[in-house]
């Protein structure tokens, strides 16, 4: 792969950072008015040291943040994805083995303090807003997806932050950092993979805590690294079958309480390991409050696995893009690089355009979540505050769904064309093509399908285009600025009646049925608005930023014409 580092010669993630994304909006909003500097004043607190004082040191620091990370997946991770990849896992004696290439770069990503990104600075964490978050994810993705999952797979425990005790926060968070462990989301079954009202893995309680029983299946990581620690989040039942949804419970368990039956072969990522777990009267300490499990706590958690694939899928696509572009420089045939020959130059840059398009939509995402996640944590706020945060939730509750959707659904197509540049050469394992093309291929299934998140999405954004609903609102927002573009106006005017030809359908199943020509439209419609904006803000690169988006914007225009003619033949 490629070799320098990501976040320096990335120019578009570089654009977004400097010039593309308010930070007077974000920063006094995570920092709650650089509360954790003024805590280190007081008391000195080592994990607080880092705390910037003011925007622009917090700016500062996220900058170093982005740089370290794109140096160790750039320059390291990038050499070895390959050799991590080929030479796989191995399964003995009921303990998983991963390569030790693997194990060195994971260490060098936790000896940069970048394993546990999603948590705050008090419990030893980075302390970065989501938007950050996403950056980060990229970074690591664009190089590897196995590598990234085993480092990543921490940031799920941030749940913890929202559910937990203060009790169980101050003990777990710091130890799970400390310790690099791997965790895990503990929900699919055997027989319930999606279905997760009805699993049957049950939780006991005696004297002495909580003892779970049952077998999970697909457990990313549930075995550690190479014997290091780790904790699954299990949802497990503590109420009965008949309670469905409000008899399950949210627990931690340690890895050293359960046993690894097996781990899964699989067509991509082939150094994560994909663990089949069995727990025996394993010991589990209750998170939250019982029977609030799947209800509240899964779905907060699943909300950052949504935000994760998001980034997952412009990373991959980065790697792609940049390694075909490479390729087509330097492959001469007829006489000239084959960038020249027009069919390929047309590939290559409906890459670029969508790519930019896919990172704005994961920057937005993140930053919908920015604006409402950190009003939680206890802080006082004034009315209007908790007025423009309930908006943004609601926002961000759509939005997320539709960037997991809409990056992975990318991902594929676009590693795909990826590919066809390099083409026979892209089909044989000497390139990284290959491995990018198998890779992609999880992102629009694992953390709930396009179909979960279509039917995640599909009512807020039918529900919202009311005269007064959020996502009405949300549109208009973006809208702001270039309410003069024609084709915007016009594929606005599609979409709206793309929602009521939807809506009028009288069959249920039948309208179902076209779900995803409504959510896929209104990706569309939001990622034109998105690129339009960021064209409005450029100053680096304004011309090529109006030409991705007259381009996009007649793509969209078909694609939605096409799905409104579909919804009309209902």
């Amino acid at each position: 792969m490629i070799q320098n580092n990501y976040f320096l010669t990335n120019e578009d993630l570089r654009e977004h950072f400097y010039e593309l994304i308010d930070w007077n909006e974000i920063v006094p909003i995570y920092e709650n008015n650089f509360s954790d500097s003024k805590l280190y004043e007081s008391t000195q607190n080592p994990k607080l040291e880092m705390a910037p004082t003011n925007p622009d040191e917090a700016i500062s620091y996220y900058e170093e943040i982005l740089k370290s990370c794109g140096e160790i997946s750039g320059m390291y991770v990038s050499q070895v994805a390959s050799v991590v990849d080929t030479k796989g896992l191995k399964f003995e004696n009921g303990d998983v083995v991963h390569p030790q290439e693997m194990v060195d770069v994971i260490q060098m990503y936790h000896d940069a303090g970048l394993g546990p990104a999603a948590f705050k600075r008090k419990y030893g964490g980075l302390g970065v807003p989501s938007i950050i978050k996403a950056m980060i994810a990229e970074l690591m993705y664009r190089s590897d997806s196995s590598i990234t999952i085993a480092v990543g797979s921490m940031g799920l425990a941030a749940i913890l932050e929202v559910c937990a005790s203060e009790e169980m926060k101050n003990e777990w968070i710091p130890k799970l950092i400390s310790g690099n462990y791997t965790v895990t989301m503990g929900l699919s079954e055997p027989d319930f993979g999606s279905d997760l009202p009805n699993i049957t893995t049950k939780a006991i309680q005696k004297d002495d805590g909580w003892y779970l029983t049952g077998t999970k299946r697909f457990q990313t990581v549930a075995c550690g690294v190479n014997g290091g620690p780790g904790i699954t989040l299990t949802l497990a039942r503590t109420g009965s079958l008949e309670s469905g949804a409000r008899g399950l419970s949210f627990f931690i368990v340690e890895n050293k309480n359960y046993v690894i039956q097996g781990i899964e072969k699989k067509l991509g990522i082939k150094a994560s390991a994909t663990c089949e777990t069995v727990f025996e009267n394993s010991k589990g300490y209750l998170v939250g409050k019982e029977g609030f499990g799947l209800v509240k706590y899964v779905m907060g958690m699943l909300n950052g696995a949504r935000l994760s694939v998001s980034s997952q899928g412009t990373g991959i696509v980065t790697a792609a893009y940049e390694e075909a572009l490479k390729y087509a420089k330097e492959r001469f045939q007829f006489g000239k690089p084959i960038y020249e020959i027009p069919a390929v130059k047309k590939l290559l840059d409906r890459m670029e355009r969508e790519l930019a398009g896919m990172r704005c939509l994961m920057v937005e995402a993140a930053y919908s979540v920015d604006k409402y996640y950190w009003y939680e944590d206890g802080r006082e706020v004034t009315a209007e505050e908790n007025k423009t945060a309930k908006f943004w939730e609601k926002v961000a509750n759509t939005l997320t769904p539709i960037s997991k959707y809409y990056n992975s659904e990318m991902c594929n197509d676009l590693v795909y064309d990826g590919l066809q540049v390099l083409g026979g050469a892209g089909y044989t394992e000497d390139y990284d093509l290959s491995r990018l093309y198998r890779d992609a291929r999880i992102t629009n299934i694992y953390d709930g399908t396009t179909q979960i998140q279509v039917n995640a999405a599909i009512g807020g954004i039918t529900s919202g285009m009311t005269q007064t609903g959020t996502f009405r609102a949300y549109l208009d927002h973006l809208a702001k600025g270039s309410e003069s573009n024609q084709c915007l106006t016009e594929i606005r005017s599609v979409f709206e009646s793309i929602v009521e030809t939807y809506k009028s359908i009288p069959d249920q199943n039948t309208k179902e049925s076209f779900s995803f020509e409504v959510v896929e439209s209104a990706a569309r419609l939001v990622v034109g608005l998105l690129l339009e904006r960021s064209k409005n803000k450029s100053k680096s690169r304004k011309e090529l930023r109006t030409k991705w988006c007259k381009e996009f914007h007649v793509d969209s225009l078909g694609i939605l014409t096409a799905n409104h003619i579909k919804l009309k033949s209902a």
